[in-house]
């Protein structure tokens, strides 16, 4: 217990301090180091996600943070910045670019729509616009990989013209869930571990 209170404490006094030297260094300079730094956690996580053999969604989805957390902390620009250079770096280092295509067509792009559909905008506008980015993305990478999808899928779903239905709707539910996660945790990000805006 005091080994974990000990290494909590570490912890956050490293935190303060990379606080601090962000705040005190100029604002170009500091925009420069806080993208560098958040594309490669980034690129870290997509890089872990080509050799580990499960839990690629939940990869995709943390390496999706950091540009996140660039657009909270720096703006659009800054973030898009982030999604465009940690994509081309982990196709780069991996050469992987099937790997690549989750974060590329939805994961990595998504908090940059959401930062900009969530501008004051009623809750239902914002929700037609998610679904729509959401389902946009979903067709484009099915079409870049139709053939891929279809022959890795059972049979019984994709000639029974019911299921494909069920499974369109699931997901759906899946994205709300998941936009809704994504929602909070950034919203516990801004009020508690934002550096530059507390």
């Amino acid at each position: 217990m005091n080994a974990w209170a000990a290494t909590s404490s570490d912890a956050a006094r490293k935190y303060a301090l990379m606080c601090a030297i962000f705040k005190g260094s100029g604002r170009m300079s500091r925009k420069i180091a806080f993208t560098g730094i958040f594309t490669g956690i980034a690129v870290i996580f997509l890089y872990i996600s080509t050799i580990m053999p499960a839990g690629k969604l939940t990869l995709y989805f943390l390496a999706s943070l950091p540009v996140a957390i660039t657009i909270v902390e720096l703006g659009a620009g800054a973030g898009i910045a982030v999604y465009f250079a940690a994509s081309l770096l982990n196709m780069l280092i991996t050469g992987n670019i099937t790997g690549a295509v989750p974060f590329v067509f939805f994961f990595g792009h998504y908090p940059v729509f959401k930062y900009f559909i969530e501008k004051r905008r009623k809750a239902a506008v914002e929700l037609l616009f998610k679904l729509t980015v959401f389902n946009i993305s979903i067709f484009l990478w099915y079409l870049l990989f139709k053939s891929l999808i279809i022959t890795v899928l059972p049979v019984p779903l994709t000639d029974n013209g019911i299921l494909p239905g069920v499974a369109f709707a699931v997901i759906q539910v899946v994205f709300l869930i998941y936009d809704y996660v994504f929602s909070r945790l950034l919203f516990y990000y801004e009020s508690k571990l934002s550096i530059f805006r507390r």
